[in-house]
C-alpha cells in the first residue's frame, strides 16, 4: 500500500455493537461495523449504494456525520471513527502537517473535477475584466482553483506554488485583470450573488442544487484529486476496510457513479 495520504445503513443482519470497528456474530455470519464521517453528496450516497454488496462481505457502515466541521479530523485521529471519506491526498497531507500525524490513503473512490460557476454569466469568455472571483482559502482547494485559472489563461502562477502554500500571493501575473477573493468555502455559495464567478467543490454544488453541467471552467477528468478512504496507522491493515475499498472500486459502484452524477462525479482510475 502506498502512503499518500448519522445514518446507519440497515443491513439484513442482527444489530451490531456501536464501538468503532466492532465485530459481532449474527445469524451464523460475522458482521464488522465500520464507523465513518463523510460528506453527504456523493460520499454517503455511494456508501449507501454499496450497502448490499458490503453486506455480502459481512460489512456494515455506520455514518456518524455528514455535516463537515473541524472535529472530523480529530475524530479520525482519535479513533472515534475507523475511516474518513471526504478528502483527497493534498488535503490529507495538509492535515498531517497541521496536526503532526501520519495518515494513509486506502485508495481513491471517485473524482469531483474542480469547477468555476457563475450566477451571472453563461460562458468563461463572458467574464468581464476586473471581475470578482471567489476562491476557497484552504491551500489545497485554493491551489486547484488557481491552477484552473492558469490553464484558462487568466493568470500565471509562481514556479514554487504547491498545494500546501497556495495563495493569491503566488500569482506571478494577471493576464486578465481580476479581483480574486479568498474566503471560507462554506461561505462561497451563500454569498455567490456578490461575485461574478466562484469556485467550489462539486459536492457542495450538488448539495446546493447547482446545475453542475453549466460550469465556466473545470479541471480535466484526469484530475489527480481523487476522494480517498483515509485511515490512521491503527487501521491501515484492517481487512474489513480493504474489502470495503474493493467493493467501492468494483464495476457495480463505478457504474452507479457514472449513471447518477451526469459527469460531475466520475469513478477514480
Amino acid at each position: 500500500m502506498r502512503k499518500v495520504n448519522g445514518t446507519i445503513f440497515a443491513l439484513a443482519c442482527a444489530a451490531a455493537l456501536t464501538m468503532a470497528g466492532t465485530t459481532v456474530m449474527a445469524a451464523d455470519a460475522e458482521v464488522t461495523t465500520l464507523k465513518t464521517v463523510c460528506d453527504l453528496t456523493p460520499h454517503s450516497e455511494i456508501l449507501t449504494a454499496a450497502a448490499d454488496l458490503l453486506e455480502k462481505e459481512g460489512i456494515k457502515i455506520d455514518i456518524v456525520s455528514t455535516t463537515w466541521d473541524a472535529t472530523w479530523n480529530e475524530m479520525l485521529v482519535d479513533g472515534e471513527v475507523d475511516f474518513a471519506y471526504f478528502m483527497h491526498v493534498p488535503a490529507m497531507e495538509s492535515i498531517e502537517e497541521e496536526m503532526g500525524v501520519t495518515l494513509y490513503s486506502m485508495g481513491a473512490i471517485h473524482v469531483e473535477p474542480y469547477a468555476c460557476f457563475s450566477d451571472k454569466y453563461e460562458a468563461a469568455d463572458a467574464i468581464p475584466d476586473n471581475a470578482k472571483i471567489a476562491i476557497p482559502n484552504d491551500a489545497s482547494n485554493e491551489y486547484r482553483a488557481l491552477k484552473v485559472m492558469e490553464d484558462a489563461g487568466w493568470i500565471k502562477l509562481a514556479d514554487d506554488i504547491t498545494s500546501l502554500n497556495a495563495s493569491t500571493q503566488k500569482i506571478a501575473e494577471y493576464v486578465k485583470p481580476l479581483e480574486i477573493i479568498e474566503i471560507d468555502q462554506a461561505n462561497i455559495i451563500p454569498m455567490s450573488a456578490d461575485f461574478d464567478a466562484y469556485f467550489v467543490n462539486v459536492n457542495r454544488a450538488l448539495e446546493a442544487d447547482i446545475d453542475t453541467t453549466k460550469y465556466l471552467l473545470r479541471e480535466s477528468e484526469d484530475s489527480d484529486y481523487g476522494n480517498i478512504i483515509t485511515v490512521t496507522e491503527a487501521n491501515k491493515d484492517n481487512e474489513a476496510i480493504k474489502k470495503m475499498v474493493e467493493v467501492l472500486k468494483s464495476d457495480e459502484i463505478k457504474q452507479y457513479i457514472t449513471d447518477n452524477y451526469n459527469g460531475a462525479v466520475i469513478p477514480a482510475k
